[in-house]
């Protein structure tokens, strides 16, 4: 198992950040659009991260040259697990649905732009 307690104290750090942001605006400004599913959409975003890590790390270790068909594996799993995630909560919850949407697409935007920024440290490093 690669070693990656520092990518986990980064993420941890991020999400806190961002769950914080979202808490002080939904409570202030957009308390009328508040989501409940929001604590859950950082779990899951934060998970499907260190998954994601965890394939791509491993690939780095055992083969150097798999590494490219393991970061886009992991990619397009993540792509896939979150139009599921939608259209179950789309069929299910049908409040508050443009709000959701964009929630999730900040969210995809933010944890994107942090794994692509930590993944670019760690091949630095490398």
């Amino acid at each position: 198992m690669p070693k990656i307690t520092g990518f986990l104290k980064s993420l941890l750090l991020y999400s806190a950040l961002i769950y914080l942001a979202g808490f002080i605006l939904f409570s202030t400004v957009l308390s009328e659009y508040y989501l409940p599913v929001f604590n859950i959409l950082i779990l899951y975003f934060s998970l499907l991260s260190v998954l994601g890590r965890i394939l791509v790390a491993k690939s780095d270790m055992e083969k150097p040259g798999d590494f490219n068909n393991r970061y886009f594996l992991a990619r397009w799993s993540k792509m896939l697990l979150h139009l599921v995630f939608i259209v179950v909560y789309l069929m299910n919850i049908r409040e508050n649905l443009l709000a959701f949407v964009i929630v999730f697409m900040g969210c995809y935007l933010l944890y994107s732009i942090f794994d692509i920024y930590t993944l670019n440290v760690y091949l630095k490093k490398k």
